[in-house]
């Protein structure tokens, strides 16, 4: 017995093409704002998926393009039936992902690593460098078709596809021989086990921690500032993400809208870390902790520098100001911390609650 699945049943995804197409002819690769996380701006993506079907049509007509489709397509099934050969044998690459909820510092940890690692992170394709692919949300069937678990597995597949053309040219080997790969994966917190099977000892994670007030306010200031009346809004792409983590629990999408955005963004946040403490993530080999702050992410990204044998200096790190909440807005929060904390300690696990408390 076999079952057959056709390119119409998995089909590649706009990112993956786009990147295809730009490595076969030679055009720039699509790097984007990523690592303009200073900005408090929303990333702007008219137009980049333009002539998408002529753009596959060439990925398919070319030897190379089909040859990357197949693999990606070999890698799939070895997620999807747990037998991973072909994923675990290039022993060539360090992973170094960066996971945390946003607005956490992940990604300027991210573009230290590039540095460190002697690339110029301004020049790396959004989809290898930053969250939001590989897209790994919560299993669910779309009402125009589509499988939301098994398409996120699919492009986890293009991902690993992806490193092997990008780093197997522009990458840079560490002190060990090996070619570093980072990569800021804000939604991959809820597939850490998944990363943590399939990478094993070849991956480094790197956990952000923030108070929730202050990111909160950093969310704001990215999303156009704090709706009329106090109430949620879904302005932005990580407003998006705590929408979806409030549905996929059950909640109605009316009654989240009537919340308080503060409400909304606590909860997001508490079972964030919640999810953590759940999946053991500090106890598992290669984790490491990181609490928001100048002084704790500087220091993170010298012990990278020093690392990789880089001789150059980690850039600035952008202090925030204070989150500027009022006293009832403080207490439900230091509230929330306080939960995460004693969730923590009963499984076993200390959460850095003072560094969190005290951080910006």
């Amino acid at each position: 017995m076999s079952l057959t699945l056709h390119e119409g049943d998995l089909p590649s995804s706009p990112a993956f093409i786009e990147f295809l197409h730009c490595d076969l002819t030679g055009e720039p690769f699509y790097a984007g704002s990523w690592h303009a996380q200073d900005e408090e701006s929303l990333s702007l993506f008219e137009g980049r998926f333009e002539n998408l079907k002529e753009k596959t049509a060439f990925a398919l007509g070319e030897p190379e393009g089909r040859r990357r489709i197949r693999q990606s397509h070999l890698y799939f099934k070895e997620i999807l039936t747990g037998r991973l050969e072909s994923i675990k044998t290039p022993d060539r690459y360090r992973f170094y992902f960066v996971f945390g909820i946003p607005r956490s510092g992940g990604t300027y940890l991210t573009k230290q690593l590039f540095r460190a690692a002697g690339m110029d992170y301004r020049k790396v394709p959004s989809a290898l460098a930053h969250d939001g692919f590989p897209n790994l949300g919560a299993p669910g069937l779309l009402a125009q078709g589509g499988n939301l678990g098994t398409s996120g597995l699919l492009q986890l597949a293009e991902y690993l596809t992806m490193v092997d053309v990008y780093f197997g040219k522009y990458g840079s080997a560490g002190q060990r021989g090996e070619i570093v790969v980072p990569k800021k994966l804000s939604r991959g917190l809820h597939s850490f086990p998944l990363f943590h099977a399939l990478f094993g000892e070849r991956g480094q994670y790197i956990v952000t921690l923030r108070h929730p007030l202050a990111m909160i306010r950093s969310v704001l200031d990215k999303s156009g500032g704090m709706p009329a009346g106090n109430r949620f809004a879904l302005r932005s792409s990580i407003e998006r993400w705590a929408l979806d983590d409030w549905l996929k629990r059950g909640a109605a999408e009316d009654r989240i809208r009537k919340m308080s955005y503060v409400d909304v963004f606590l909860g997001y946040w508490k079972r964030c870390h919640f999810q953590i403490a759940m999946d053991a993530i500090p106890t598992c080999a290669g984790v490491q902790l990181i609490v928001h702050g100048s002084a704790n992410m500087r220091r993170a990204a010298k012990k990278f520098y020093g690392g990789f044998g880089s001789h150059l200096a980690p850039e600035p790190f952008k202090q925030a100001p204070e989150p500027g909440f009022d006293a009832r807005d403080q207490r439900k929060s230091e509230a929330a911390v306080h939960e995460v904390a004693d969730f923590w300690q009963c499984l076993g696990l200390e959460f850095p609650l003072k560094a969190v408390l005290e951080g910006k």
